[in-house]
């Protein structure tokens, strides 16, 4: 210890890094575990309320308990390891009567959640197969008030089968779109395709019904937690078989319907791509950290190094000194991981990453430091610490190429993998971690690159300046060219410094681009309603809304090709985005806009014409490629085709619009209001409801928080590595003054030395991390697209 005492400001500084490296990457790895996992339940509870839940649908048997049994074993075997809910509901739909008006369908409804998920208006809740409760809607639509009578009927029999139904109260829904609904209309508007309801009930109402009634299993994850992500992907897909399983004769019409599945694909996604981004600042701390680290233990070593050489000499043998040294360095860094471990505790928390990156910020300290102590002690007694020259020249640029080949051949496979899957996800839903670890690789990859080239490139610039006259442009060139062994881990550490920096600052501009394609490709405005039955609310309609800047009615339709079923849009041109005239010159010719890739699928240019087939369409259409574009609202960059709907009634086709699209600044207004106008099953998106951000934006703070702890590093690995060089050319000063340089003159090539280099990683490092992000960064980040 009293050794360590003499050299005590390098070890602290050792400590100081040690704790910068375990603070910084225990503690982004911390908060973007939670931030992504915060984010991930989000997405869920943000998707539309179909894709929240999957369903098992099929008319109830006759031993009801004996099928929901069934039912329940399959499902939880489908399952298992991850947990579900499980949740019955019965619907039924009887005829009605009241006050002597004609007949009309009701809803009945059995699910024990409704008290729950719903206010009484008026009155209360039934109690007895005789007693029903209404949502205002359906009540108003009919006439109905508490304390009035519904007569259920048989159409098979109007008087025998008549019984009784008490309306005892009114209520509505706390949320319309809570997927316990459905997708349900009727609980807002008071129809769904022409039946009232629903009229929630106890279970007794719905037995002895001349018709089996619908049962309904809904499935739904019990947490968010992503370690389950992968079982509840599998577990979607295994549900499939359960028709299979619980009713393999199809007795009872049993099907699975849902969309969980592709809202689990996009959680997998946005995780992935995600977690993969955030390796690149987790991998370049822990680089720059390592190679800080042994610069200053190297001088450390250095300025031991006469002492040792003494000690030696004493009789200590190498192994006792080796072990020293490395025990110095051990308690330093165990101090330092210490202090970071007590200070992520009290603020992130410490989870099995910081343990683990604290055990090893304290062991490779203690590594480097014994490997630096027996190298000079292997050297001999005669061995000065300042008599080793650190020039390159043919021996350092092989030492460079190997590290750094193979950088590039690990990240080239990477890249490969992710631009062959085109995603981060595999097929089955498991994250690629190759293919997400793609920008971490390219970038130091990359970064790894700029030293070596740094030599080759100083000494051409140096011929190219040796005819010229004075020694201030060629010495420092020729200082780089030829003493590239401090000068590559200075540059390097500078380089992965910038490149970090670029990347963060591209990540917000990339995932914002990303959101954008994704709107455009899956939604077409702000809002967009989809539905089967026809439109509820006209486009002029919704124009009228406060708050809606423009409505436009679409038509959506599969077109047949040949063998290939594309998708066809038709609507307004400012809706569709037409660049120009779509008029072909022929009333028999429709013209339309084609994305690249159907174009391409069909050999198609512009100006050439195809016979397409428009379902439910009488006779085939002609349609003409008036332009070639690279995505389609609505579509994006798949199959697509958009045309003008008057050339289409032109034609033939006459068909109604089953889609609207609505801007406005308040969609989830819009959104609501739609809702309480449908009368017909619907779907309606918004971008919360299409959007990987509450996942990918946590790339974008942790990157710049991951910038500034590589910047700091960079910048001090930088003047450590300026520093070593500095002790290891003491000798020049005496040669350069006896070429009558002065001390001014040399202190200005020094300077002017130590800018160039620092400009040179700079600027390669910002451009390289410039370069990754454009390339990789729309395929990590564009996960709606």
């Amino acid at each position: 210890m009293r050794r360590a005492g003499v050299h005590v400001g390098r070890l602290s500084l050792v400590a100081v890094i040690v704790a910068l490296l375990v603070a910084g990457i225990g503690g982004l790895d911390a908060v973007a575990e939670r931030m992504i996992a915060d984010g991930s339940a989000r997405m869920l509870t943000d998707a539309e309320p179909d894709a929240r839940t999957m369903r098992v649908v099929a008319q109830q048997a006759a031993d009801a308990g004996a099928q929901d049994a069934a039912v329940r074993d399959a499902v939880a075997s489908a399952f298992s390891g991850a947990d579900v809910v499980i949740t019955r509901q019965v619907s039924a739909v009887v005829h009605a009567t009241f006050a002597s008006e004609r007949t009309f369908e009701l809803g009945l409804l059995d699910d024990v959640r409704v008290p729950g998920l719903a206010a009484l208006a008026d009155g209360a809740w039934p109690e007895s197969a005789e007693q029903i409760a209404l949502p205002v809607a359906a009540a108003e639509r009919r006439g109905l008030a508490v304390g009035d009578t519904i007569t259920k009927i048989d159409p098979l029999q109007p008087a025998a089968g008549s019984v009784e139904l008490a309306l005892v109260g009114t209520w509505t829904p706390d949320d319309a779109a809570d997927p316990a609904w459905h997708g349900d209309p009727s609980v807002v508007s008071g129809e769904n395709d022409g039946v009232i309801g629903p009229a929630f009930t106890v279970a007794d109402a719905l037995d002895g019904l001349p018709d089996p009634p619908s049962v309904t299993w809904e499935v739904a994850p019990e947490s968010t937690d992503l370690a389950e992500l992968p079982a509840l992907i599998s577990g979607v897909t295994k549900l499939r078989a359960v028709p299979e399983v619980v009713d393999p004769d199809g007795d009872h019409d049993m099907d699975v319907i849902g969309g969980l599945g592709a809202t689990l694909q996009r959680q997998a996604a946005a995780v992935a791509g995600t977690r993969g981004l955030l390796v690149a600042p987790l991998l370049i701390i822990a680089l720059l950290g390592l190679l800080v680290l042994g610069i200053v233990l190297a001088m450390l070593a250095a300025a031991r190094a006469e002492e040792i050489v003494l000690l030696r000499a004493r009789g200590a043998s190498r192994r006792s000194l080796a072990v020293g040294a490395a025990a110095e360095a051990l308690i330093f860094g165990a101090a330092g991981a210490l202090v970071a471990l007590a200070g992520l505790v009290l603020t992130v928390g410490a989870g099995t990453t910081a343990l683990l990156i604290a055990a090893g910020a304290a062991l490779v300290p203690a590594l480097l430091s014994a490997l630096f102590t027996a190298r000079i002690t292997g050297g001999g007694a005669s061995v000065r610490a300042d008599a080793s020259r650190s020039d390159a020249g043919l021996r350092t640029l092989p030492v460079l190429l190997v590290p750094a080949l193979a950088a590039v051949a690990l990240a080239a496979f990477a890249t490969w993998q992710l631009f062959a899957t085109g995603s981060v996800v595999r097929a089955d839903g498991a994250p690629d971690p190759l293919a997400a670890a793609a920008p971490a690789l390219m970038l130091i990859a990359a970064c790894t690159l700029v030293p070596v080239i740094a030599a080759p490139l100083a000494a051409l610039a140096e011929r190219a300046l040796r005819r010229t006259r004075g020694i201030a442009p060629i010495l420092p060139l020729r200082q780089i060219a030829r003493r590239m062994g401090g000068t590559a881990v200075a540059i390097l550490c500078l380089a992965l410094a910038a490149a970090s920096i670029a990347l963060a600052a591209a990540a917000p501009v990339a995932a914002g681009a990303a959101e954008q394609r994704t709107r455009f490709a899956v939604l077409g405005g702000d809002v967009r309603l989809i539905t089967d039955e026809g439109l509820d609310t006209t486009a002029a309609e919704a124009a009228e809304w406060s708050g809606v800047t423009s409505a436009a009615e679409i038509l959506r339709t599969p077109l047949a090709i040949g063998a290939d079923t594309v998708d066809l849009l038709a609507g307004p041109s400012e809706a569709l985005g037409f660049t120009g005239s779509m008029d072909t010159g022929s009333a028999n010719v429709v013209g339309a806009e084609l994305t690249r890739s159907l174009a391409d699928r069909l050999g198609a240019q512009v100006g050439t014409v195809f016979t397409a087939q428009v379902r439910f369409a009488a006779q085939p259409v002609s349609i003409q490629v008036l332009r070639i574009v690279d995505a389609l609202p609505g579509i994006g960059s798949g199959w697509g085709v958009a045309a003008d709907p008057e050339r289409l009634r032109a034609a033939g086709v006459r068909l109604a619009a089953d889609e609207l699209w609505l801007d406005s600044a308040d969609p989830v207004t819009v959104a609501s209001l739609l809702r309480t106008q449908a009368t017909h099953p619907v779907r309606i998106l918004t971008e919360a409801q299409v959007s990987a951000t509450p996942v990918t934006s946590v790339a974008s703070t942790v990157l710049t928080a991951g910038a500034l702890i590589a910047a700091m590093l960079g910048v001090a690995g930088f003047f450590a590595a300026t520093s070593a060089m500095s002790r290891s050319r003491r000798e020049e000063p005496l040669v350069l003054r006896a070429l009558g340089l002065r001390r001014s003159q040399q202190r200005t090539l020094r300077v002017g030395e130590t800018t160039g280099v620092a400009g040179y990683a700079l600027i390669a490092g910002a451009l390289l991390g410039t370069a990754v992000a454009v390339v990789v960064l729309p395929i990590v980040l564009g996960l709606g697209s």
